[in-house]
């Protein structure tokens, strides 16, 4: 037999899902997004379905179902009850990752994607900064990479010494802690103005750049242009594709759709419009070549969605150009922006 508590919750829960049916996204109402959390709370926090059912309520409109559940969860004091702190921090718990989840899988990268996260600080921050520091069994090492995009935009200047002396113990750890972990997280302590670790990472890429063959020297100019697109210095990335290019024009090598769209974001980024269109441009016409193998191909959605060429889109030549990249037969793209 359901408790008075159960049945509340599966009542209201009807009421989530009948929302649903007008032909018009009833995703934009903040009421729904509170009958949602409503259930969730009257609930006995036991039924997967329920949370799968809430989470996806909130984040169908991430920017207003994270506010709505934001307020809540700040809101908690000490007249809060034990029970109902423990649902709404578990609750925002599953938005919070699941939100990264869904911004990983997008394939898009920009600062500000991570913003609609802000109204659940400071709790969020906590929460990703005890993953990253210290992960608990049920959070996979692997994952620990994804959340420090949304802790830069989180925690944009440096935070409390025992949190960035953990960081940078794992910048140093390179027995135990992966390249690509320990790069992001040097990237962040650049901005929080430590610029040491990364700086090392710059020096030994540029000396790269000047040893083996041509294919050798532009990998590792690749990899130099990628940390200072990291670190967010779009001029610097700009310029070191410059010598990406030179460099491939003289030893003849093909560069991939991707490392012209990759200087394409920089470009624009770095108010460099002209410029940023030529790589635009260069990116289609490799696009739209059936030379080029199609698991190097970009996904459309990206000339499409990605807000770092916002500065390109007015230009008229950019519908052409996207024209260009996508006029030929019906594609299944294999890469995304791999940056």
């Amino acid at each position: 037999m359901l408790s008075v508590g159960q049945w509340l919750s599966t009542l209201l829960l009807l009421a989530v899902v009948s929302a649903q049916e007008p032909k018009q996204p009833a995703a934009a109402d903040p009421e729904r997004v509170r009958i949602a959390i409503a259930a969730w709370l009257a609930s006995q926090q036991d039924d997967q379905g329920l949370l799968d059912q809430t989470v996806a309520v909130i984040l169908a409109e991430p920017t207003i179902g994270l506010r709505e559940l934001g307020a809540q969860v700040t809101g908690i004091g000490k007249t809060t009850s034990a029970a109902k702190t423990r649902a709404l921090r578990s609750l925002a718990t599953h938005c919070a990752l699941e939100f990264v989840r869904q911004q990983v899988a997008a394939e898009l990268v920009f600062v500000g994607q991570y913003a609609p996260l802000q109204p659940l600080q400071p709790f969020v921050g906590e929460l990703f900064f005890g993953l990253l520091l210290q992960t608990p069994d049920w959070y996979p090492d692997t994952h620990r990479i994804q959340l420090v995009a949304p802790l830069r935009e989180l925690q944009p200047t440096r935070p409390a010494a025992a949190i960035a002396d953990a960081v940078v113990a794992m910048v140093r750890n390179e027995v135990i802690e992966p390249h690509d972990l320990r790069l992001a997280l040097a990237c962040m302590l650049w901005q929080w103005g430590d610029k040491v670790h990364a700086r090392a990472e710059l020096d030994r890429l540029q000396q790269e750049s000047g040893e083996g063959g041509p294919e050798d020297r532009i990998d590792a100019l690749r990899r130099l242009r990628e940390v200072w697109y990291s670190l967010r210095d779009h001029k610097q990335a700009a310029a070191v594709h410059q010598g990406m290019r030179v460099m491939a024009e003289r030893g003849k090598i093909a560069l991939t759709p991707t490392d012209w769209y990759s200087a394409a974001c920089s470009f624009a980024l770095s108010g460099q419009v002209v410029a940023g269109l030529e790589a635009l441009g260069k990116c289609a016409e490799l696009q739209a070549s059936p030379d080029v193998d199609k698991s190097l191909k970009l996904a459309r959605k990206l000339f499409d969605n990605d807000p770092e060429i916002d500065a390109l889109r007015g230009d008229a030549r950019f519908a052409k150009i996207v024209e260009q990249a996508f006029s030929g037969p019906a594609r299944e793209p294999g890469a995304g922006k791999d940056r």
